[in-house]
């Protein structure tokens, strides 16, 4: 009984430890600042594009996929900007938005979101602990007067490894096709980008934008 009551706790601490670790890998990107119009919201988009400010092409539209699907799936009409003709590739700098404006309206576009980097940087060094299970043998339990064998497990945590973190900011605006005036405009900052999936995390501060805002 003693041996089932270590393994079951084995096993509890394992799935605390691994729900912990977990956690701390999903929370990496935060609002650091944002502004809303005091206008009010008279309609809402009927299909916004995704504008990402960066000059590899083939990054841009990843990350502009990655970020219209979690606005559709959130109630957003989202399309990537690089799949409307005459906006692929990669962006260097400024947007010609009169030439851009032309382009989305072609396309029934009401919106767009443009995301730009706007900082960040490599900071210190920082440990990671690495726990882990160890075996260490079988153990005899009773069930029912009959016994049976069952694996025993320890905790283990070693010194863990060197790692360093990449931060990033982010300004994502929405703007209204038909007035060119911005709606919402937020600033993210990712701590962790090496072992966070940044454009997911944004994706989903601009889904709550997007709903705060009245637009979906």
């Amino acid at each position: 009984m003693i041996v089932k009551t270590f393994y079951s706790a084995g096993r509890s601490i394992l799935a605390a430890v691994i729900s912990i670790l977990l956690l701390a890998a999903c929370a990496q990107t935060s609002v650091v600042d944002n502004w809303k119009t005091e206008k009010p919201v008279n309609q809402k988009p009927g299909k916004v594009a995704v504008i990402v400010v960066l000059p590899d092409a083939l990054t841009r539209k990843a990350v502009e996929i990655d970020v219209a699907r979690v606005l559709r799936d959130k109630g957003t009409p989202a399309v990537p900007g690089s799949n409307i003709p005459g906006l692929s590739g990669g962006i260097r700098g400024e947007i010609d938005s009169d030439v851009a404006v032309e382009l989305l309206k072609s396309q029934d576009v009401d919106g767009i979101v443009v995301m730009f980097y706007s900082g960040g940087g490599r900071s210190e060094s920082y440990v990671r602990s690495d726990y882990w299970a160890q075996y260490v043998g079988s153990g005899v339990g009773y069930s029912w007067g009959r016994p049976y064998f069952t694996n025993v497990y320890t905790i283990r945590k070693g010194p863990g490894w060197a790692d360093y973190k990449m931060s990033a900011f982010v300004e994502s605006s929405y703007y209204d096709i038909e007035t060119e005036e911005p709606i919402w405009r937020i600033v993210t900052e990712t701590k962790d980008t090496e072992h966070a999936d940044t454009a997911m995390d944004i994706a989903k501060a601009i889904a709550s934008q997007m709903k705060s805002a009245g637009l979906n």
